[in-house]
Order: C-alpha cells, then structure tokens, then sequence
C-alpha cells in the first residue's frame, strides 16, 4: 500500500476472525511532539485543516484515528534495545474524528485547527485491539 497520499500513515489488520469481524482493519494518521501541551488531561494537538479533513467525520470503508505519539527530546533516548526487546519512549495516545464534521477550506478559512486528545486513551495492545474490532468505549483506559 502506498501510504500517507490520503493522510494514513500505517494500515493495521488482524488476519482471520477477530470477535464477530472477519479481518478487521484500521488506519492511522500519526503527529508527534517531544514536549505536548498537556491541559486537564488532554493533549493539545494543532492539525493542518487538510490532515484534519482525512480523518473527520463519516464514510471511511476502514475506520481512521490520529495517533499522537510523546517522543523523547533527544532522538537517542526513543529507542532502548536489546536481544530480549526494544523499549520505544515515551507514549502514544488515539483519537477519533469521526463525530466531527469537515472543515471549510480556502484563503478565508483557518490553516490548521486544534484537536485534543484524552491521556485515557493510551494505545495499549489491548486498545489496539479494542479498535480493530470497533470498541471505542473499550478502547479507553
């Protein structure tokens, strides 16, 4: 697949039967920052109206998230590996757009529009797969 012509980044699948769907799909649109804006529990997250549009609202065949990711801010701390595993830092977090509407484009309309994104909704193994099935309400910590 080639990504991100159309604001996805990476395309995650469960192969076969996952509760009651057959090979469910997601896709996601990724944004990181080293030092977020963490107010009354939400990440402030500024989006181009364009990357915006591609996840919000209605209609996606595969259903569409942003994934804010916390990085550290010295690229040598991102990644600790070893034989027995690579530890990334620091976190990443969901969000969906779907209940959201399009925004407007052109000279007279804002450049970039300001999402929030909850600290609950931490992706876990658990959440990831709470997503690939449909679970929004399950995929919340």
């Amino acid at each position: 697949m080639n990504l991100d012509l159309d604001g996805v980044d990476w395309q995650l699948a469960h192969p076969g039967p996952k509760g009651t769907t057959r090979s469910p799909k997601i896709e996601i649109q990724v944004k990181s920052k080293s030092k977020p804006d963490l107010r009354n529990g939400l990440l402030q997250c500024r989006l181009p109206v364009n990357n915006y549009n591609q996840l919000a609202g209605p209609g996606f065949q595969i259903p569409r998230f942003l994934a804010y990711v916390v990085v550290p801010a010295e690229a040598g701390d991102y990644a600790i590996c070893s034989a027995d595993h690579m530890l990334l830092g620091t976190a990443a977090y969901w969000l969906s757009l779907v209940d959201q509407n399009i925004k407007p484009t052109g000279n007279d309309y804002p450049k970039s529009v300001m999402v929030e994104v909850p600290i609950r909704n931490l992706l876990t193994v658990e959440t990831l797969n709470a997503l690939l099935i449909g679970d929004l309400e399950g995929a919340t910590a």
